[in-house]
C-alpha cells in the first residue's frame, strides 16, 4: 500500500516553498527572523489544508 499523501498537490506546494526558503536563507537573501516566519506559515497552511481536507472527507 503506498503512502497517497506523498502525492498531493498541497505536500510538493508546501515543500516548493520550503526549499524556496532555504535557498533564500542559504543566499543571505532572508534572515533568522523571516526564515522562521516562512517556514511557520508554509507549516501552519499545510497543516491546515490538511485539517480541512480531512474534514471534508470525513462529513461526505
Amino acid at each position: 500500500m503506498s503512502d497517497r499523501r506523498l502525492y498531493s498537490r498541497k505536500f510538493w506546494l508546501a515543500a516548493s516553498a520550503f526549499l524556496a526558503g532555504v535557498v533564500f536563507f542559504a543566499l543571505g537573501k532572508l534572515d533568522a527572523a523571516q526564515w522562521m516566519g516562512l517556514t511557520t506559515w508554509v507549516l501552519g497552511i499545510y497543516c491546515a489544508g490538511n485539517v480541512g481536507d480531512q474534514a471534508v472527507t470525513k462529513s461526505v
